[in-house]
């Protein structure tokens, strides 16, 4: 007589993400697919679904792969959701924070591999909430040390980004380009009334301007980041 042995195994959807194409290996999207796949296999855990968000920052829930995941758990369409680490699932605590809670309101369990969390036990939940509001602090004096490092360079007037517009690196310092500069003010002129990007880039493109790295060519997002990091010089 042959019996049909049924497993109860748990569904689980994975999340995996990195900032950039280049990531370090550790977080390459290959390297946290094989540490998912082993954890899965050895927990008897079936993984049913892979979700990736490839090139975005953890900074933000807008991220499609996220939403998906949190639509999964709104849903109750699987019994946990795992993670190489914290960092990759979310950089912010408040945002991490939630996203477990609904997941333990909905009975789902939430894993993280490098911290070896495994919200289906007490400690497990407590253990989160430590580490992610450690993770939260490390962004946070990053951030701040950032800003005050460019804000440094900025009063020394040294180069503190790659192809400043506007402005040429000589001698490690930052000279006023005056046919840039030109460019830039008619560029804030015209977003000032009301032009759109779009409109702008057609009419630069259309004066023949070039490009920092000497293209003929500008686009829209060229623009919007001139638009944002604009420094003109003051007559």
């Amino acid at each position: 007589m042959i019996c049909n042995i049924i497993y109860d195994m748990k569904k689980i959807i994975s999340y995996l993400r990195c900032s950039t194409t280049h990531q370090l290996e550790t977080h390459s999207i290959s390297h946290q697919r094989l540490k998912i796949d082993l954890y899965c296999k050895f927990h008897n855990l079936h993984l049913v679904e892979e979700i990736v968000d490839e090139g975005v920052s953890g900074k933000s829930t807008k991220r499609e792969g996220y939403i998906r995941v949190m639509e999964m758990v709104k849903n109750k369409d699987c019994d946990g959701v795992v993670v190489y680490s914290l960092s990759r699932f979310s950089r912010c605590v408040v945002d991490t924070l939630s996203s477990i809670q609904l997941m333990n309101d909905n009975s789902i369990t939430f894993h993280s591999l490098t911290e070896n969390i495994d919200t289906s036990s007490p400690n497990g939940r407590f253990f989160l909430t430590i580490l992610s509001s450690l993770s939260q602090l490390e962004r946070e004096i990053t951030s701040s040390r950032v800003k005050d490092t460019l804000q440094g360079l900025k009063m020394t007037n040294k180069p503190y980004s790659n192809d400043m517009y506007g402005y040429d690196k000589i001698d490690g310092s930052l000279v006023v380009n005056d046919t840039e500069q030109k460019m830039l003010r008619k560029i804030v002129k015209l977003n000032k009334l009301g032009y759109t990007i779009h409109e702008i880039v057609k009419y630069i493109n259309s004066k023949g301007f070039k490009t920092k790295r000497g293209g003929k060519k500008f686009y829209y997002n060229t623009i919007k980041g001139i638009l944002t990091k604009t420094q003109l010089k003051e007559n």
